[in-house]
């Protein structure tokens, strides 16, 4: 009986993958027709691409200057100024794990399959946040929350430029759900994989470790270990000495970015001349009620592990060494429970309105405000901390609902 159960359950799970990957096919044909055959876009995507199609195909190391200038030539039509994008390989070599059988076709099709890919990430994101936060709308409401994860901008900017920040937010909503279902040993793995991108999860990959070591989950501690050694040591096998030129190259991108943190791209902008004292009494302010909630969450109140964790990512998305709005598809879970928070069908237009409203509004606010000194559509650096100042407003604000419906986690893993 037990076996038969299984057996239904696995020919489940393979019709439904099935089913994903036709769709993934069916739409990167349409989208490399109608878009990618006639626009070289998500350009954020095209230096990795470039770059790991020269390892794969020719041996050469994705880090060397003379592929920046190749990748230049290629997205710009010239050699860049030192003050412009130099379109380097700034991420760690095995992000090419991601993506390396697109390195073996033409950047047209790996650009529209790319694109189609993020998209099922963001969707598959969201759908495991319905089952972290235990948030059950009705259909129309969960499959306009479905929509509104694709065109809000955050997601919808990601998935143009072809940013890994959407694999960060699958990798890491994979490890908040695998917690809390307890299977530590996956959550490790995905956790590893999230240091893709180290400036999205600086802040909460020692949370998850401190909290994992005081509830003695070794499981967790173990795979997080180990995936994190067959990462570097495997991709080290390819170029032994991208680690250093990999910090090199990230030197080099904060010398050309030319702007700071979104703490301080915003006071710059709305705060000309206070900046220089209020950065840093917001970073002692907010770091400091960070590492209270830290505290509160190792030695006090371990089951609050999800409030914490949503607390550090809204202020590790303003105070971050370097950050970008595409960043913020990981404050998805911020929103989400505040959409939880108003659940219930006299509520449900509440959260449709603002799903709207939020939309219309990041995406007008870019169009009027584009930085025109450096491109067609460049976006205002002061956009990168808006969302997580307002977000961390409206939390203090409403602190005391928004908790109230954040789920517990589980202190004792369930399963090895």
């Amino acid at each position: 009986m037990i076996a038969s159960s299984s057996k239904n359950k696995l020919q489940a799970w393979v019709l439904i993958a099935a089913f994903v990957i036709v769709l993934i096919a069916v739409e990167s044909v349409a989208m490399h027709r109608v878009y990618a055959a006639r626009v070289q876009g998500t350009a954020d995507f095209f230096a990795r691409w470039y770059g790991a199609k020269e390892l794969v195909l020719r041996g050469r190391n994705p880090y060397d200057r003379q592929i920046d200038l190749e990748a230049q030539e290629i997205l710009f039509g010239r050699q860049t100024r030192p003050d412009e994008d130099q379109v380097n390989f700034a991420y760690p070599l095995y992000v090419v794990y991601f993506f390396w059988p697109l390195t073996l076709v033409p950047y047209s099709w790996a650009q529209a399959i790319w694109m189609v890919v993020l998209q099922f990430c963001l969707l598959g994101s969201t759908i495991l946040l319905f089952d972290l936060l235990r948030w059950r709308p009705r259909t129309g409401l969960f499959i306009a929350t479905l929509l509104w994860s694709l065109y809000f901008y955050p997601g919808t900017r990601a998935i143009m430029l072809g940013q890994f920040s959407v694999i960060v937010f699958l990798c890491m909503t994979v490890t908040f759900w695998s917690m809390m279902k307890g299977h530590d040993r996956l959550a490790g793995a995905f956790l590893a994989l999230t240091t893709i991108k180290p400036q999205m999860v600086f802040l909460i990959i020692p949370l998850i470790l401190l909290w994992c070591l005081r509830r003695k989950r070794w499981s967790f501690i173990v795979a997080f270990g180990i995936s994190s050694l067959l990462l570097l040591l495997s991709s080290m096998l390819w170029v032994p000495d991208w680690p250093l030129r990999f910090l090199n190259n990230i030197t080099a991108y904060s010398d050309y970015v030319g702007f700071g943190s979104p703490l301080e791209n915003m006071t710059a902008q709305f705060a000309p001349g206070f900046d220089q004292i209020l950065n840093p009494l917001v970073i002692v302010v907010l770091g400091g009620f960070m590492l209270w909630l830290w505290w509160g969450v190792l030695f006090k109140d371990p089951e609050d592990f999800i409030w914490a964790a949503n607390w550090t990512l809204l202020i590790g998305n303003l105070i971050a060494f370097r950050s970008a709005t595409a960043n913020h598809v990981v404050l998805y879970l911020a929103m989400m429970l505040i959409f939880k928070r108003w659940l219930g069908a006299r509520f449900e237009w509440r959260i449709l309105a603002i799903q709207i409203i939020s939309s219309v509004f990041l995406w007008m606010l870019f169009l009027n405000t584009i930085d025109t000194t450096r491109g067609e559509n460049f976006e205002a650096i002061f956009m990168h901390g808006l969302m997580p100042t307002i977000l961390i407003i409206y939390y203090c604000l409403d602190w005391r609902a928004l908790k109230l419906v954040t789920p517990k986690l589980s202190v004792i893993a369930h399963q090895s």
